[in-house]
């Protein structure tokens, strides 16, 4: 299997391909594409769009991302990895020859600290603990049946093949707990994993800021809704730096929500928490983006309303900028993340 990988190695999952030569047919038919648009952010990043820009894009502050007509992202083709998907490869994969054999180092891989790594392989050993137990109950089953046939059972006591068939069950039972129970651990751990390294990407936002304290749990949303509680943030109090206060505490409310509860003489919500803040309020954003509400143009409800008529359209257009600086850098990663 052969894929498109970006200028950071990572795969375009969408563009797999079984040959080479159809990964590169593939590329040349995106290079020459007539309706292909590539967007250039300020850092960089490339976005190609195959079809043209998406609706609501075109919103989005003409000085911060360039347009150009084609494709300009720099796509390659690499062997796809079955561990692209579990494990973010940092380097890029050399050919396997003797000359960079000998410069490679695989011993980092076998490090403590390589916790990904590890959960990998106990995955992979669970599975073929799994399908051996399974092979052996099968094949162990049928080995019975034929001693049984034979009649090999003379100075049984009557009910003791019960007992035992009874106890067998039961084993078997808790063979599948056992089993069921780490599964689950592995996946949870998984999960976990990804929580932390999705946390050190929003701290490169809000480190130093009074929304520091607020990363973890916003990691816990989706991409999405965090691109939109980053984005906003930004906008409305630069993270934390200009929020309501109620009786000189922090009321940990840098989006300007207004939702009931205990609010400050502006009726803006004060919360007991980082973390309430962040359920409660992303629990609005996910509402608004299952509504369709999936770009700052579109989310621009949050501070006109169900209409920004009565606004200084320049402070609309300026809102929808600013809050898409920082949206577009950590959503557009969702696809390769």
């Amino acid at each position: 299997m052969y894929c498109l990988v970006d200028f950071r190695n990572r795969p375009q999952y969408k563009y797999t391909f079984r040959t080479r030569e159809k990964a590169r047919e593939c590329l040349a038919k995106i290079q020459n594409n007539p309706l292909g648009i590539t967007a250039i952010y300020p850092d960089g990043r490339r976005e190609y769009f195959e079809n043209g820009l998406p609706g609501g894009f075109l919103s989005f502050s003409d000085k911060t991302v360039r347009i150009k007509k084609g494709c300009h992202a720099k796509y390659r083709i690499r062997e796809f990895n079955t561990l692209d998907g579990l494990v973010k490869q940092e380097k890029e994969v050399g050919t396997a020859d003797i000359a960079n054999w000998r410069k490679k180092n695989v011993f980092p891989l076998f490090m403590l600290g390589n916790r990904k790594f590890y959960a990998c392989l106990a995955l992979i050993a669970l599975i073929f603990f799994s399908f051996s137990f399974y092979f052996q109950k099968q094949f162990g089953q049928d080995r019975a049946t034929e001693t049984a046939v034979d009649g090999d059972f003379e100075g049984q006591v009557a009910g003791a093949s019960d007992d035992r068939t009874n106890e067998t069950s039961q084993n078997d039972d808790s063979f599948k707990l056992a089993d069921e129970d780490i599964i689950m651990a592995l996946l949870e751990k998984i999960e976990d994993l990804k929580a932390e390294d999705f946390e050190r990407e929003i701290l490169k936002y809000v480190k130093g800021r009074p929304m520091e304290d607020m990363a973890p749990y916003i990691a816990k949303q989706p991409r999405i809704v965090a691109a939109f509680l980053v984005g906003i943030a930004m906008k409305e109090s630069k993270f934390g730096t200009y929020s309501p206060k109620l009786g000189g505490r922090d009321c940990h409310n840098y989006w300007g929500f207004k939702g009931g509860g205990t609010t400050t003489s502006g009726n803006y919500t004060c919360f007991d928490s980082p973390e309430e803040a962040i359920q409660v309020v992303g629990k609005r954003i996910a509402r608004l983006v299952e509504g369709g509400r999936t770009n700052p143009s579109a989310m621009v409800v949050w501070k006109c309303g169900r209409t920004c008529s009565w606004d200084n359209p320049e402070n609309v257009r300026k809102w929808i900028a600013d809050v898409g600086v920082n949206f577009y850098k950590i959503n557009s990663k969702k696809e390769n993340s």
